[in-house]
């Protein structure tokens, strides 16, 4: 009886390990996951832990030292190019490997890998974009240049040292909770995560939903609703600029122009469509000496992009012979994207004119497409997706003379079934990591404006200022000379007469240095007024420009406290003019919950701060109406902007008497789904998340107490924000300012993983420690040391 009891047990004690090794479901092998010795315990990091060491690279050309502060921003002093990649590659994989493996994976389509067939919706997505297509030809002309085939390859090789040296143990504790393993760096990696921005940027369009409106509105009632330029709108480039003619010859659309733009059937509805929280928001702005108080200009910049944890950005300084710059890298690409250096500074906010656009075709089965009165064979390219534990998938993606067909064999692109085409400038085989490497060596004007020439896609508002008080703005990018309307609608892709025309020379991109009014302010809004002489298009919003100019005009002795205090600002220009419309239609009789609503609307202030219930009524109120006023209209197509809703309403007298019910519909609603609500407070509603990469809660940060909305210049909505506040003073001495949502370490185990996140939501800096070129100095502040020999 006894030996069998044994037996039972061992036979029990080896199931249980077998399968405490071996995934359950969605489960990971909890075995492996729980060793005390190798899972995921060992991701606790103690809060004193020294993080000075010293090692070897053999590819190593001389030593290099890296100094990190306090908050473990590294600094990264190098004898030569080489050194410097090679280390930022390794510092970024010790810190951030998982964040830089998912993103590069998520833009190559290949996440279902590591989730498995929840995701393969996701990856086909993103193959059929032609995402890998994109960053192959990218890829391409960055390998061609000698200095960025030597950023790359380097930064590759500091990667895979550190990937080399890692065993189970080591693994960050995703890779054990979701139980896969790293792989090497390749150079394709940097390229993808390149495209990934340009698609975050670029990537949406509206020329779908556009075509459908086309079919449903008058043509005067669509450019009334859906002007390519907001009236009032105060552009990037100040207006009244002289703009040169233009060099090439600005095309007329053709003769059966209407007859280009096809018909086209479907419906967007998915809740409340459109734009509804004004753009995801990003700013920056410049100031000359004559508007500071201690004479020397000033830098801004506060991109607004996803929450998530780690952070998008990583803090680093780095310095080698002929480079001393400092800001915020990412993580899969070397260089430092957004910073300063010893004699400019510079910021990017999008400038979201259109670049993509989309071609209806006609097509003979899948074998060829109809262009030009001739069937042209498609080109193919052959996409295989792994599966985890499922069989690879493979599809064949078609391509054209303009680009992938996104939407063959595949859910229909937002309702539409005919097969559509995409053109996109981020297919193009563009080196815009050129433009980072000049960017961080540039000592002037005519150095920084030779720098961004190389950056073609995404389109962006690159703001200067330097040591010598000079300010500039760029609306940069590779732009095509389209006529009035081309790539605003979906456009017949059976004709040559829809192909993108030539390329703009950059020399005309639209630009401004030094201007008389002292400032320059880009905050997604319209890029120029109507005198410059090409036409474009885009999807440009103007709330937070109407805001930071206004600020900006009034300030003539402005300091960094000034400019924190700006990129904080929470007043709502859409509630201080639309507000009192809203209340003035309401009706007289009111219960008491509706009565408690409009005095706490009546004494408002229009701040959208984290603790206002008045924000939380206004905003609620304001969803609900807007869905209202344009959900029968616009057909669930797109809504317009809330700039112009707010016009409307505003200017308009028989549109808002027109809107009462509406009004009084939609106010209703608001005080009952706020009725009951225990904490009315604007941040609680609006529930600010910074979310793990993953989707992982015990490793994110819900309900972050921070006021603002996608209306306000802190545009800290729900999942979106500034993902980097910086403020920088180019006096002698450079007086730099910063901080992100987040912390240096990607190890949710870590003290650094989220130490940025109180002092971003309570608005607050830190002084950047900016160390002069070769030089340490004997800096308190230096808290460990890494010693590289080769």
């Amino acid at each position: 009886m006894r030996k069998l009891g044994a037996l039972l047990s061992l036979i029990l004690t080896c199931g249980v390990i077998y399968l405490l090794n071996r995934p359950i479901a969605i489960l990971p092998a909890l075995g492996k996951v729980l060793d005390p010795v190798n899972g995921c315990w060992t991701s606790a990091e103690p809060v004193n832990k020294n993080f000075s060491i010293s090692f070897k690279f053999k590819t190593l050309q001389a030593p290099v030292d890296v100094w990190f502060d306090e908050r473990l921003v590294p600094h990264i002093h190098a004898a030569n190019d080489h050194d410097l990649y090679l280390v930022q590659g390794y510092i970024h994989a010790y810190f951030r490997l998982w964040q830089m493996d998912l993103q590069t994976r998520a833009a190559a389509g290949r996440i279902s890998e590591v989730v498995g067939e929840k995701a393969l919706q996701y990856d086909r997505a993103q193959r059929h974009k032609g995402m890998v297509y994109a960053a192959e030809n990218s890829l391409q002309a960055m390998e061609q240049n000698p200095h960025t085939k030597l950023m790359m390859d380097a930064y590759t090789e500091g990667i895979n040292s550190y990937i080399a040296s890692l065993s189970y143990h080591d693994y960050p504790v995703e890779y054990k909770l979701m139980d896969f393993a790293p792989e090497n760096w390749t150079n394709l990696k940097s390229a993808l995560l390149l495209k990934y921005m340009a698609d975050d940027l670029t990537g949406k369009t509206d020329d779908i939903a556009m075509s459908i409106l086309r079919g449903k509105l008058t043509p005067g009632r669509l450019d009334s609703l859906f002007p390519d330029k907001i009236t009032g709108s105060i552009p990037v480039i100040p207006e009244g600029t002289l703009f040169e003619p233009a060099i090439l010859k600005i095309p007329q659309p053709p003769a059966s122009a209407d007859s280009l733009f096809p018909k086209v059937q479907g419906s967007l509805m998915a809740g409340i469509s459109g734009h509804e929280s004004s753009g995801i928001g990003s700013n920056n702005w410049a100031l000359s000496g004559v508007r500071t108080k201690t004479g020397a200009a000033i830098l801004c910049n506060d991109p607004h992009l996803g929450l998530n944890l780690p952070s998008l950005w990583y803090e680093m300084q780095m310095q080698a012979p002929g480079v001393n710059v400092y800001g915020v890298s990412l993580p899969g690409a070397p260089g430092i994207i957004i910073g300063f250096n010893d004699s400019i500074s510079w910021g990017l906010t999008n400038n979201y004119r259109d670049v993509k656009d989309y071609y209806l075709l006609k097509t003979d089965g899948d074998k060829t497409y109809l262009f030009d009165g001739k069937q042209v064979p498609f080109t193919t390219r052959i996409e295989r997706i792994g599966v985890k534990d499922k069989d690879t998938f493979s599809e064949t993606i078609s391509y054209t003379i303009h680009g992938p067909v996104y939407n063959e064999k595949f859910p229909a692109e937002k309702g539409i079934t005919q097969p559509l085409a995409m053109c996109w400038l981020a297919h193009r085989g563009t080196n815009e990591l050129l433009c980072i490497y000049l960017l961080n060596r540039a000592k002037n004007y005519s150095e920084f404006t030779e720098a961004i020439h190389h950056f073609e896609c995404p389109a962006q508002n690159m703001i200067y200022a330097d040591v010598s008080g000079n300010i500039a703005i760029w609306g940069q990018g590779q732009f095509i000379n389209k006529w009035k309307d081309e790539g605003k609608y979906i456009m017949d892709g059976t004709t040559s007469k829809t192909l993108w025309g030539e390329n703009i020379s950059m020399q005309e991109n639209p630009n401004a240095v030094n201007p008389s009014q002292g400032y320059l302010a880009s905050a997604n809004q319209s890029v120029t007024d109507s005198t410059y002489p090409y036409w474009y298009n885009g999807n440009f919003i103007e709330f937070r420009a109407w805001r930071i100019n206004s600020l900006l005009d009034s300030l003539h002795a402005a300091t960094v406290q000034d400019m924190f205090r700006l990129q904080n600002d929470l007043y709502s220009v859409l509630a201080a003019n639309a507000l009192p419309v809203m209340l003035k239609y309401l009706p007289a009789d009111n219960d008491a919950n509706a009565t408690q609503c409009i005095n706490e609307l009546k004494n408002w202030d229009y701040r959208l701060t984290a603790e206002s219930k008045a924000a939380s009524y206004f905003q609620v109120w304001w969803y609900y109406l807007y869905y209202e006023l344009w959900k029968d209209e616009c057909h669930g197509a797109m809504f317009p902007l809330p700039e112009r809703t707010m016009q409307l309403l505003t200017k308009d007298s028989v549109f808002a008497k027109q809107s009462k019910d509406a009004i009084a519909y939609s106010f209703k609603k608001c005080v009952d789904s706020l009725t009951g609500v225990k904490n009315k407070e604007w941040y609680k509603i609006k529930n600010t998340t910074a979310k793990h990469l993953a989707k992982l809660i015990p490793f994110s940060y819900l309900g972050l107490k921070i006021g603002g909305w996608g209306n306000v210049i802190n545009a800290a909505t729900a999942d979106h924000g500034p993902s980097w506040r910086m403020v920088v003073q180019m006096s002698k001495e450079i007086e730099a300012y910063g901080v992100y949502p987040g912390g240096q370490s990607g190890n949710p185990g870590s003290p650094y993983y989220a130490g940025f996140l109180d002092n971003w939501v309570e608005g607050k800096y830190y002084r950047l420690l900016f160390f002069p070129n070769q030089q340490k100095q004997n800096n308190e502040k230096v808290k460990y040391t890494w010693t590289i020999q080769p």
